[in-house]
């Protein structure tokens, strides 16, 4: 089940030892008397057997609870009676246990998401398991069988109440705790591709623990979405601006009216004012979506979908991300949506660009691994290039460079009452 070595015996030990609760001491009391080494390859044994046996069982999934705790318990009665080893009956309960929660379940995967300071999974098929901590991506070592990844994946659509299609190779799945992706073969050619990362809270405390950016500039972005400005965050891929936009969405004054638009559901904030809308994966007429959104009169439109969406442009209060490296290459995908868009010439489409859109909060990945905000470019329809992009705030050798032109505490920023308070109490609860 776990081939594996270095630091893969190392979860392997933890999982068949502590999590099982089986010490030195209780096989010692048990009615005969064996080596905890025996009883770790008998139980990997076991392990191995059953998954392979349950994932024989095409209607597996559809016995109650109870009636797979019972068919587990008799599997492993009949295996411990042919190796003639007699367990106690805490040591068999908790066997029990473990191999139901290993199969109802994440399996490993489960043990691996317990640590607190990890922070994905990823799975390449058969081929190895991958773990994320302190941004840094270490190998597992860990193996996963055929078998052991079936009732994983089983596991993930029976928790997310989705069904399997045959025809549909990739699956994205949100659930309380974890954002879940799936690509299958033939579009993944090494296997079943898994994802599982962890949901980041979408609050102010968090986004200063991760050093996303500082108060100042934070106070700074908070005035200009007071001020119902169009922003755009850009950034590369997975280098945090969905978990920005969260945190601004979750920073809105109560009662302003919100939507929110995602590719698939993504996002965490919840309040009675924000509307969520989830695009259609097939055909549809986009155009009467959008002029149903624009009927809602809502205070503000915010947008994950990473590329550029110029129906809502010129309304004000519109946030969306983009996903773009820097902030020129930001501009150039928003001039040629416009360009596409309207039939436009470059030059008028730029302008467009400048003129519809207030501000690019461009976010990356550091060669550390974290993310932070990089800069912040105010957009201005000047005649030159000189004039038409400000920097207001940059990050030069850790430090902000900035040209903000309000006070550090904003009368905007500071009316700004949230379900967590004032802006000036959040940060001081922040510290």
């Amino acid at each position: 089940m776990l081939k594996s070595s270095r630091l893969g015996d190392r979860f392997k030990k933890e999982i068949l030892v502590n999590n099982l609760n089986i010490q030195t001491q209780d096989i010692e009391n048990s009615v005969y008397t064996h080596s905890a080494k025996n009883i770790e390859d008998i139980i990997s044994d076991l392990k191995d057997l059953l998954f392979n046996k349950i994932a024989s069982i095409p209607v597996w999934t559809e016995y109650t609870d109870l009636k797979q705790k019972e068919m587990i318990s008799s599997f492993i009665d009949v295996r411990l009676n042919f190796e003639k080893i007699t367990l106690s009956d805490s040591e068999k309960n908790n066997l029990v246990s473990e191999m139901y929660a290993l199969l109802s379940g994440l399996g490993p995967l489960d043990f691996l998401l317990s640590k607190e300071n990890v922070s994905a999974v990823f799975v390449n098929g058969t081929r190895g398991v991958h773990i994320e901590i302190g941004n840094k991506i270490l190998n597992t070592e860990i193996l996963l069988s055929d078998a052991q990844l079936n009732i994983i994946i089983n596991n993930i659509f029976k928790l997310c109440n989705e069904n399997f299609t045959s025809s549909k190779k990739i699956f994205n799945f949100k659930t309380d705790k974890y954002l879940i992706s799936l690509v299958f073969p033939p579009v993944c050619e090494s296997g079943i591709n898994l994802t599982i990362r962890k949901i980041l809270t979408p609050d102010i405390k968090v986004l200063f623990e991760k050093n996303l950016t500082t108060k100042e500039i934070f106070d700074f972005i908070i005035s200009m979405l007071n001020d119902g400005k169009n922003l755009i965050i850009s950034g590369d891929i997975n280098s945090g601006k969905s978990f920005f936009l969260d945190v601004l969405i979750n920073s809105v004054n109560a009662p302003a009216r919100s939507i929110l638009l995602e590719n698939y559901k993504q996002l965490s904030t919840e309040n009675d004012n924000l509307i969520k809308f989830t695009m259609p994966e097939n055909s549809f007429d986009k155009n009467a979506l959008f002029n149903n959104l624009l009927k809602i009169s809502s205070d503000y439109i915010f947008a994950d979908l990473n590329y550029p969406l110029s129906d809502f442009s010129e309304r004000k209060g519109f946030i969306f991300t983009l996903r773009a490296p820097t902030v020129d290459s930001a501009i150039t995908k928003l001039t040629s949506a416009f360009m596409a868009e309207y039939s436009l010439p470059e030059k008028y489409a730029k302008a467009k660009v400048l003129s519809d859109y207030d501000y690019i909060i461009q976010i990356n990945k550091m060669n550390d691994g974290s993310s932070k905000i990089t800069s912040i470019v105010e957009l201005n329809p000047g005649r030159t290039a000189a004039l038409s992009l400000k920097v207001i705030a940059k990050l030069v050798d850790g430090q902000y460079i900035t040209e903000i032109p309000q006070p550090l505490t904003s009368i905007k920023a500071e009316s700004s009452i949230a379900k967590n308070g004032s802006m000036h109490s959040r940060f001081l609860n922040s510290d």
